[in-house]
This record gives structure tokens, sequence and C-alpha cells, in this order.
């Protein structure tokens, strides 16, 4: 998950720079166009067939209404709102897996303990730059919704069908679906060429980052993985010390110390107890 986060944080840089010229439905559209291939190559080896159908349709279209709401809201809020409005999410799973997908996805105080440290650190790294509010904040919340049900669903898929097989038959519904709805509005164009490094760009990092995320959710309970994505606002500070030479602020070193040091804590941490064990049987790989 710490992997896809990375990729995730990538894929927001990208998406945020076709947003400027193209709308949410279009970047879904050609994002998956070049996914698609991607994730069929490395589905030819765990096989094509998809046994969770019912489960899996809900991961589709919760999966599909959160990528539309946060494609919309890269356009109007600075990556640092989106990062705070979309941190409710680790909680969300936190305290809706149990009751979704049964008593085995219950954590311990400590992944409590570590949510809790993740959102003050990112509260603490992002907060001097923040302003939220608008129509725009609105979105990235349904986002956070409509992705936290997403990622549930996955979690439930883990016994049925391998992750790769997950992210294909997932790329090909949004591609399929936003190329519809593009058309039946009479909406649908090409790119201009100077927008497809941007685009190529984010199909790759999504891909990568929807395998690790959907690898991660077979691993381990859902309060655990989502907790590990708090790792987001650091690979963003990183970016923007590597790539624009902007050095970290005293909030951005110590949120982000808080931030990596709850990380380290849920590899690292040898506690745990037996509640918080994983107690489903093995899923065997076909």
């Amino acid at each position: 998950m710490v992997g896809a986060s990375l990729a995730f944080t990538a894929m927001v840089g990208f998406v945020k720079v076709a947003r400027a010229e193209l709308d949410p439905l279009t970047v879904m559209a050609f994002r998956g166009a070049i996914a698609v291939p991607l994730a069929a190559l490395l589905v030819r080896e765990h096989g094509f067939r998809l046994r969770g159908h019912r489960v899996f349709a809900i991961r589709a279209l919760m999966g599909f209404c959160a990528m539309f709401c946060f494609y919309t809201a890269a356009k109007g809020l600075t990556l640092a709102d989106m990062t705070l409005l979309t941190r409710t999410q680790p909680i969300l799973l936190a305290l809706l897996a149990p009751l979704v997908l049964g008593k085995a996805e219950r954590v311990g105080w400590s992944i409590w303990v570590l949510l809790a440290f993740g959102v003050a650190g990112t509260a603490i790294l992002i907060a001097p730059d923040l302003a939220v509010g608008s129509v725009w904040g609105l979105w990235a919340i349904g986002a956070t919704f409509f992705s936290a049900g997403a990622h549930l669903a996955v979690r439930a898929l883990r016994e049925s069908d391998h992750a790769v097989t997950i992210v294909f038959w997932f790329q090909i519904f949004v591609t399929v679906l936003a190329f519809s709805i593009l058309a039946l509005r009479g909406e649908l164009s090409i790119p201009e060429a100077s927008l497809w490094p941007w685009l190529l760009g984010a199909g790759v990092t999504a891909t990568a980052g929807q395998i690790m995320m959907t690898g991660a959710y077979h691993s381990d309970r859902a309060a655990v993985v989502g907790a590990a994505s708090y790792t987001g606002p650091v690979w963003g500070v990183l970016g923007d010390v590597i790539f624009f030479a902007a050095l970290p602020s005293a909030s951005e070193l110590g949120g982000g110390a808080l931030i990596v040091g709850a990380g380290l804590w849920l590899v690292l941490r040898g506690d745990r107890d037996q509640s918080e064990r994983p107690t489903s049987p093995p899923r065997t790989e076909t």
C-alpha cells in the first residue's frame, strides 16, 4: 500500500495537468485506454476469468464514481487540500470493515492509535496551505466515501479472484463506460498531442497503483492496509523537493515525521495480539 500511495500521488500530478484542458470523463477514458493493455499483459499468467461477479459489480460502480469525483476535484483543489480531505478514508474503512466483512476485520488499539497519528501528521503537514470549503471540496469528500466502498469490495474479493484479474476488469469497465457516456453526449474527441504524455503517465501509474493496492487488500485487513495509505502526503512533499527544489517547511518536516513514524510502527510492530490476526483461510492461487 505504501507503493500504491506513491503511484497514486504521481497519478494525481499527471491528472492535474491533463485536467487543465480536459473534462474528467475524457481523462478517465483515455487513461483507461492506456491502462487496459498494460493490465492485459499482466493478467495472462493468472487467467481472465472473474468469479465474484456481484461483489465486483459493487467494486466497479463504486470505483468509477470515486474516480469521477476525484478527477473532478483535481481541477479546483490543491494537492494538499485533496490529501487532507481523502485522509478520512482509512477511518471509514476501520469503522465499516467489521460491519460489512465480519469480525475477522476488527483491529486492536494499535491501529486506532496509528490512524490518529496519521490524521495528526497529515493535518500538520498541509495545514498552512489549506483552503478547502469550495464545491471542489465536496467532490473530494464524495470520492472518499465511494473509494472506501470500493476498497471494502476489493477486500471481499480476495477469496475468489486474483488481484491482477480484478484490476484488468475494472480498467475495462471504467474505459468502456467513460467512452460510452462521452459518445452518448456527443463529446468524444481525441486529446491534443501535447496532452498524451500526461495521459500516458496517468495510465501507467494508475495501473501500478491499482495492482499494488488490490494486492495489499488481498493480504491484510482493510483497516491495516488503509492506514498504510497515510504515506501519500509524504510522497507529495518528496516530489516537490526532487522535481521542483522546494525545501520542506517545519510543518512539513514535523507532519512527515509523524506519518513516517506511524508507518514504520505499522510495518515493524511485533505486538499484534491474536485478535488482530487475519482468521480467514488462505486462498489458493489459480
